[in-house]
């Protein structure tokens, strides 16, 4: 994680103002899923950007986030 104004940040990639809101908040409440995350490669997170733009409902993506939480990359 990198430091910011004196706090821990995670790395969630270049282009984070582009996530989608739904997506990081899951993102945050999920500190394994975030983790998995921040460690992926560009190509890999924007594979994930790009699943996250299809759910249609929170369920869907609190779905898709406890898979990012079990990533085994």
């Amino acid at each position: 994680m990198e430091q910011k104004n004196g706090y821990n940040q995670p790395n969630i990639g270049e282009g984070a103002e582009n996530v989608p809101i739904g997506f990081g908040l899951s993102l945050a409440m999920n500190e394994q899923a975030m983790g998995h995350y921040s460690s992926m490669g560009e190509e890999e997170r924007r594979s994930w950007l790009q699943r996250a733009g299809r759910v249609s409902s929170k369920a869907e993506m609190e779905e898709l986030v406890n898979k990012i939480g079990k990533w085994q990359g």
